[in-house]
């Protein structure tokens, strides 16, 4: 394509990108090219001038007048050399790793399931401020960036102590690398339009490239019209003896493919540059921070001293930011210079202020390098130990984040097509001069990957050794284990992917239902999926890293774990374990919580005291995991309160903490009830980190009423704004008899039409409420809380039923400080029935003991005196589930015991009237006494007995002249998972979620 140009002065084609014009034989050409423009020159520029460059750089937008510099002559052999040669891993410039979309295509994979170690990015991934950084630079978005980027040379610049006049920033390293080539041309056409001297054939300055090298290096000089020369560091010191001056050295430190570093970097550089002051030396650090500080530091400390030096760094590979193109140069002979061969705003807003971070910080970015360099350091060597024991390939550790392999066996399909087939994508080196070549050899360079990629990557590599190339190939990992790849890696390649058990069978996969907030409905949404996936055949289990709930279960062997738990086992078909919940908090007094770990109390702590406790849980939770999961298929892990937490991220191991611990892929549960659900979903989806947001699915909206039509298209804006889809909504579902540890204490009916009324004291510290669910199934009963005396005056209840408290001591209080405690002993005196339920039995009684202080500091208190009862509380804890008896009538009762303390009758010499056993385990132990209307009992779920539950009601009729009731039989927690799973099932998208696990 042509197009003529004004017949104007050279002025009237300046534009505000830089432009190159040649002009030769009557014609000109923009070098390099922009594609198949070739403008034609008017006859009247043509002058005598048949070989000569013109740069323009008149840039309105900028505000300033960049000067017009002649080119230096193009030297003939560069011109013919100066086209690039053509690149099996890209179909730009020089080859380059990471082109996802090819990369896939040659796989033949619609999926995005590619492991991609043909990119060196660091293996721990982006910071987790990165979002942050992308929205402050979005806010900044409606307006241009500073042209100059004053500020964040500044910043930069006190981070780096360098003098900020001589950092240029660009849009990544190779923007750079080309740059500066087009800038030391530059100023050599200046010398030599400036010379005053007759014209005289000078020698033209040469380029030298240690090879192998990047390739960008050779190519960037070719463009700007130099001649290449290949060479290495022994040969460099003679090479630049006879090359004319001006000459360049371009030296990747490291080097890449090889990782390669001179002795006695930057020292070593150092000499050379004073050796020789009239040559230029470029070093490329775009893996620097990857090399241990005690081996080798960076060159930028020397700048100031050598004009001569120029040193490239990459922002993008040490913080795993590829896409947003962010590189700089040092540069203190001509930064002015070189910031003239770059277009406007080679930073977006984005880029600039994520460079602003990363540079504001020196603690954390030295914490961050140690933590990179201390897991290369660990991969690096389990690498090089296990591919020497794979035979025809030769392993080249070199001191960067990758490492070169030389295959030498000659097999097709060759070493990266095979590794492809494995979903394994790997950096071809045909493009790199200097590498040895044979028949039968070919190199790749792998990037270190995270140590459970890097099996996989090693699985792949066994299985082209062995001659297989099937994708379910398996072999030995790293670690001594079977890990499979392919089909069993995660989706995404997420860094936390499918490990491998000691076992020898693949760990479970995983599901995780997070939620937006506590009470957003994660306990039984984690039950349903338990359920709906055990129906579907999958071997799954439920697990929750950690718990805070005073609903608690106890296993068959006297342990203890949240009640949301053994309600997702069930759902499961399998008997609570207490590795689906290792750790329980259990909220008491003022004084903090108790902690659970693996179902039995562990210690008593304040919230500062428990983090400082963190690695011991955080460890035990996931030793518990990994023990879980290696006995089953399929893992539902149920998130706990918010993931958004972003002050307790540091120390997460309960979302997603735990996600990447099991490489859980993850749904977040919002209740729509309470409003403002959308919002939620989009303000948690922004706080994830990126190796988060890869474990990250979708979203399912809960607790929906009406017609989801009404929602409008409130699902394809949120996933337009977050990239997620909404992956279901789930309706409310009424009259649900399934205990929830986020329930409100009262599930069963309040009208107060109800013949029977039943009041509940709301206690402050109430625990395992769910003994009360068994009323909504009965059609005669109202269950009312009460906290005031007033309240319950007004009631006219039938009975007082007092639930258990975490806290027996501090509610007991709370009672006689609400006046309820006195109410309830004239409700009693009247001949008002009143119930205890675990702590509320002990609350009965005439004297609480505390010796030891577990509770309080009052070491004997009163009761309520309404049972001519003792309790004592003791270190031991009773922790069992048992079958019992209500002696009068001889009734079954089934459920548990959680307590401390022990009670017995008060001496017959010490009570008025005697108490009369109620409640007797089948071995024999009292669990409960009564005496007139009053009873209690140490029995958790003793109104689940659906015989017995009657019997007492109708006890409460009877006192009304009302005549009984037949008994009204509890559905069943059974019945109630199936009706639950049922619901869900049918209002999500189960064939999305089911390809999450499959």
């Amino acid at each position: 394509m042509t197009s003529t140009p004004p017949a104007a002065s050279p002025t009237a084609l300046s534009s505000s990108t830089t432009r190159a014009w040649r002009i030769s034989a009557g014609q000109t050409r923009c070098y390099p090219p922009p594609g198949s423009v070739w403008p034609l020159i008017p006859s009247s520029w043509k002058a005598a001038t048949t070989s000569m460059v013109l740069f323009y750089y008149l840039s309105p937008d900028c505000g300033r007048r960049r000067p017009t510099e002649p080119a230096m002559t193009l030297d003939p052999q560069a011109k013919a050399d100066a086209q690039p040669a053509a690149s099996p891993n890209s179909t730009g410039h020089a080859g380059h790793g990471g082109n996802r979309r090819a990369l896939l295509a040659a796989a033949g994979r619609a999926s995005d399931d590619l492991l991609d170690a043909s990119a060196n990015l660091n293996p721990l991934g982006p910071p987790a401020w990165l979002d942050a950084a992308c929205t402050e630079g979005r806010r900044l978005a409606d307006r241009y960036p500073d042209p100059e980027y004053l500020e964040l040379r500044q910043i930069a610049a006190k981070y780096l102590g360098l003098d900020a006049g001589t950092i240029v920033f660009g849009n990544g390293a190779d923007e750079l690398l080309f740059a500066l080539a087009r800038r030391l041309a530059a100023r050599l056409a200046i010398q030599q339009a400036a010379s005053t001297q007759p014209p005289t054939p000078a020698p033209t300055p040469r380029h030298f490239v240690l090879e192998p090298g990047y390739a960008s290096y050779r190519e960037a000089s070719q463009a700007a019209g130099y001649t290449v020369e290949s060479t290495n560091w022994t040969n460099l010191q003679e090479c630049l003896n006879q090359a004319p001056n001006d000459s360049a050295v371009w030296l990747g430190t490291p080097n890449n493919p090889d990782g390669w570093l001179p002795p006695e970097y930057p020292a070593s550089i150092a000499r050379l540059a004073t050796r020789f002051p009239q040559h230029w030396f470029i070093l490329d650090e775009a893996f620097i921070d990857f090399v241990e500080p005690q081996l080798a530091g960076s060159a930028l400390p020397l700048c100031g001293h050598l004009p001569n030096l120029i040193v490239v760094r990459s922002m993008t590979k040490f913080w795993c930011v590829p896409g947003l193109r962010l590189g700089y140069a040092v540069w203190y002979g001509d930064a002015d210079g070189l910031r003239l061969q770059l277009p406007n705003w080679p930073l977006n807003c984005m880029a600039e202020a994520f460079a602003r971070r990363a540079f504001a910080d020196p603690t954390a970015n030295q914490g961050r390098q140690a933590e990179t360099v201390a897991l290369l350091g660990r991969e690096r060597a389990r690498l090089s130990q296990a591919i020497a024991a794979l035979p025809q390939l030769k392993f080249l550790p070199g001191m960067a984040n990758f490492y070169l392999l030389r295959d030498d066996s000659g097999r097709k399909p060759d070493l990266a097509n095979s590794l492809l087939a494995h979903s394994v994508a790997v950096r071809r080196c045909d493009n790199f001069h200097g590498l040895e070549t044979s028949a039968n050899a070919a190199w790749v360079r792998i990037a270190i990957r995270t140590p459970t990629e890097n099996d996989r990557i090693l699985a792949a590599l066994t299985a082209y050794v062995s001659g297989h190339t099937d994708q379910a190939a398996s072999s030995t990992s790293l670690t001594g284990e079977t890990s499979l790849t392919g089909a069993a890696s995660l989706s995404g390649g997420a860094s936390g992917s499918s490990r491998a058990t000691g076992t020898g069978q693949q760990r479970a996969k995983a599901l995780m239902i997070q939620g937006c907030s506590s009470n957003a409905g994660k306990s039984l949404i984690t039950a349903a999926f338990c359920r709906i996936l055990r129906n579907r055949g999958w071997d799954v289990a439920p697990y929750k890293a950690q718990n805070m709930s005073l609903n608690s279960a106890v296993t068959a062997d006297g342990l203890e774990l949240g009640r949301a738990q053994a309600v997702q086992a069930a759902a499961c078909g399998l008997p609570p374990d207490v590795r689906m919940n290792p750790v329980l908090l259990k909220p008491e007094s003022d004084r903090g919580s108790q902690v659970v770990l693996l179902g039995k109390a562990w210690a008593r702590c304040q919230a500062a005291e428990y983090y400082e406790l963190h690695h011991t849980m955080r460890d035990t939770a996931r030793a518990a995991y990994d023990s879980l999961a290696a006995e089953h298929r399929l893992i539902i892990l149920e998130g706990a309160g918010s993931p958004a937490e972003i002050n307790l991220k540091p120390r997460d191991f309960v979302n997603m903490g735990a996600a990447l611990h099991a490489a859980a892929r993850v749904l977040l549960v919002g209740d729509i009830d309470r409003g403002g659900v959308f919002a939620s979903f989009i303000g948690t989806a922004s706080t994830f980190a990126p190796e988060e947001l890869r474990l990250f699915a979708g979203f399912l909206v809960n607790k929906f009423r009406g017609d989801p039509l009404l929602l409008g298209n409130a699902f394809a804006m949120t996933a337009d704004r977050t990239g997620f889809p909404v992956l279901g909504c789930v309706p409310m579902i009424a009259n649900l008899n399934i205990p929830d540890e986020d329930e409100p204490l009262i599930k069963a009916s309040r009208d107060p039409a109800a013949p029977i009324k039943l009041a509940v004291p709301m206690l402050r510290r109430v625990s395992n409420f769910t003994d009360l669910d068994a009323f909504a199934a009965e059609p005669d009963v109202a269950v009312f809380p009460v906290d005031t005396p007033d309240k319950l005056a007004r009631l006219q209840a039938d009975a007082i039923i007092i639930p258990g408290s975490k806290s027996t001591v501090a509610d007991l209080q709370w009672l006689r400080d609400s006046g309820l405690a006195a109410a309830i002993r004239d409700f009693a005196a009247r001949g008002g029935a009143v119930v205890g339920i675990c702590g509320g039995y002990q609350m009965l009684g005439r004297t609480i003991i505390d010796r030891e202080g577990r509770e309080s500091d009052c070491h004997e208190c009163a009761g309520l005196d309404l049972l001519p009862l003792v309790t004592e509380f003791h270190p031991d804890k009773t922790l069992v589930p048992c079958r019992a008896s209500w002696l009068e009538g001889d009734l079954p009762l089934h459920g548990y015991e959680i307590h401390h303390g022990q009670t017995r009758p008060l001496a017959d010499s010490q009570a008025t009237a005697a108490a009369v056993p109620a409640v007797r385990r089948d071995d024999g132990t009292i669990l409960g006494y009564r005496r007139g209307t009053c009873w209690g009992s140490y029995l958790h779920g003793i109104f689940d007995a659906d015989e017995f539950r009657r019997a007492f009601l109708n006890g409460l009729r009877a006192r009304q002249g009302l005549e009984p009731l037949p008994v009204h039989r509890n559905p069943g927690l059974d019945l109630e998972l199936d009706r639950l799973a049922e619901s869900v099932e049918a209002n999500v998208d189960m064939a999305a979620i089911l390809r999450l696990i499959e």
